[in-house]
């Protein structure tokens, strides 16, 4: 099945969501010649969102593979795919060679463009363990875990996981969770060391580097020993990251070229941004089909802003309806098949005299 057999069928499973205004012609004009190209020949089209203020931060015009069929229900001769909660497609993802599993748990060899440089599922019990690679890039997002399978989460919120290199000062941390895991996938990374567009700069390229995950007391910081408490933990290598920069030309915030949603890859194709401290507001099309819109701000001096603790930016335009993020934070949000929209990111309350807003689109990867 190829993606635009993967939107027809879609198509039928998709809800109601009624009339959407027309996207810009720009990106209808462009929508409207990939359809006939698709007519006649294989392949994908490059699509651009035109850009505000900052300015535009192209689609990469890589090649990449068409979907394929028979994941989406988890027998190799189903084409139908699942739709997710949120009305777009979702498969499980196989294992491949390079892969982390152990106790039903799993760290990917690779997600989207990121690429796992090291990972580990502790024994339970297990309170500490290292992490050792030789970095061939110095962006990389770590992430680790714990669960505390005897605990509620009451009593396991007495309990951190931290994460640093060996011999620095500083270390990242994440509260512990009750229970046992839910989901069989462990997260990919999650903090990003370093200043944006800048990468975690005590890693050295081509010198190993080790990383300590242990278990500590929330309140002393001391290392705690919980009896059957499982820890992870993961450095993904990051793929291509396109900057968005406020009014000084200073990188605020780095998006990948490639992210994954519910086992498929979506490829950016447009961001806009516009500086805080002069605001206008950010407006795109999303095209006929899957799509993900990543959106919020970034920057320095957010937090000792005049901002109140109800101001941030906001999208509109989704079936959904509003969300809302906070001055300096950012999500994804999904776009489900089945009608057009035009999505605008606006601003509620005092703004920050520093950083960016933004708006980028990604769409199914073809």
């Amino acid at each position: 099945m190829n993606v635009t057999d993967l939107r027809d069928e879609l198509t039928t499973h998709a809800d109601d969501l009624g009339a959407a205004p027309d996207f810009r012609a720009g990106i209808a004009a462009r929508v409207r010649r990939t359809k006939r190209r698709r007519a006649t020949a294989a392949g994908a089209a490059t699509l651009a969102v035109a850009a505000l203020a900052v300015g535009l931060v192209g689609a990469t015009g890589r090649q990449a593979p068409a979907v394929p069929a028979g994941r989406a229900s988890g027998t190799a001769t189903s084409t139908a795919p699942m739709i997710g909660s949120d009305g777009m497609p979702y498969r499980t993802v196989p294992d491949a060679p390079g892969d982390v599993v152990r106790d039903g748990l799993r760290y990917r060899a690779k997600v989207a463009d990121d690429t796992l440089a090291a990972g580990f599922i502790g024994d339970p019990g297990q309170a500490q363990f290292s992490l050792a690679w030789e970095p061939t890039t110095v962006h990389v997002s770590v992430g680790a875990e714990c669960y505390l399978p005897d605990l509620t989460q009451d009593e396991a919120s007495a309990y951190l996981v931290t994460l640093g290199l060996e011999g620095r000062a500083g270390f990242f941390g994440s509260q512990c969770k009750g229970g046992r895991p839910t989901e069989r996938d462990l997260p990919a990374g999650g903090a990003v060391p370093g200043e944006p567009g800048q990468g975690w700069t005590e890693l050295t390229v081509g010198r190993s580097a080790r990383l300590r995950v242990q278990l500590v007391d929330a309140k002393t910081s001391k290392p705690a020993s919980v009896e059957g408490a499982q820890l992870t933990g993961a450095v993904y290598e990051q793929g291509r990251q396109q900057p968005v920069v406020d009014s000084t030309g200073r990188t605020v915030a780095s998006l990948p070229d490639v992210v994954e949603h519910q086992g498929y890859r979506y490829e950016l194709i447009g961001i806009e941004a516009a500086p805080l401290a002069s605001w206008h507001d950010l407006t795109t099309g999303v095209p006929a089909g899957m799509a993900l819109v990543t959106w919020g701000s970034a920057g320095d001096n957010l937090t000792g802003s005049s901002a109140t603790a109800d101001s941030g930016t906001r999208l509109t335009g989704l079936p959904s309806g509003t969300e809302g993020h906070g001055y300096g934070s950012w999500g994804t949000s999904p776009v489900p098949d089945g009608s057009d929209h035009t999505v605008t990111v606006t601003t509620v309350g005092p703004r920050p005299d520093h950083g960016a807003g933004f708006l980028a689109l990604y769409t199914l990867e073809h």
